[in-house]
């Protein structure tokens, strides 16, 4: 998808976003905080087919429906559950193995767990990909079953990996 931004001066941003599909659509960012949210008309990148207009809560509402890191409709599953799932913080330390490694070798071995953050220097970084290189100091916040984050706590301290 090929994303275009655009500054409009005495408005904000534009953004005109297009599709794999070729559909156009685009997003107005206006200075205090409104969304326009525009389609464009097909084959016609200057005329405007629909347009909705949405307040700053309700395009974060909106982008976080989007997005696939806040879709949590398991958690209503795992509430049921509780006692099968814990989240834990688990570092990583000058010693382990994993210091410089990807989180994808580090979890290669262990099922039913899952590195739902990770808290670098102050700084968290929500669902990292399994490409996301490890450092000493990191701390991840890990969700499973007990036996799971046992292993992954295991492997992060093992000097033989």
């Amino acid at each position: 998808m090929q994303i275009e931004r655009v500054p409009l001066p005495g408005i904000g941003v534009g953004y005109t976003l297009h599709t794999g599909e070729g559909q156009v659509i685009g997003v107005v960012c206006h200075r205090g905080g409104r969304r326009d949210v525009v389609v464009y008309a097909p084959g016609d990148p200057d005329t405007v087919e629909r347009s909705v207009t949405l307040s700053a809560t309700e395009a974060q509402e909106v982008a976080e429906l989007l997005h696939p890191v806040a879709t949590i409709d398991h958690v209503t599953h795992l509430e049921r559950h509780r006692e099968a799932i814990s989240v834990v913080e688990l570092p990583v330390t000058a010693a382990s193995p994993y210091d410089g490694r990807t989180l994808a070798e580090a979890v290669a071995r262990v099922h039913g767990v899952s590195v739902v953050a990770v808290v670098r220097d102050g700084r968290t970084i929500t669902a990292p990909g399994l490409g996301h290189v490890l450092a000493h100091g990191d701390v991840l916040i890990v969700a499973g079953g007990q036996q799971s984050i046992e292993a992954l706590s295991r492997a992060l301290i093992h000097t033989d990996p």
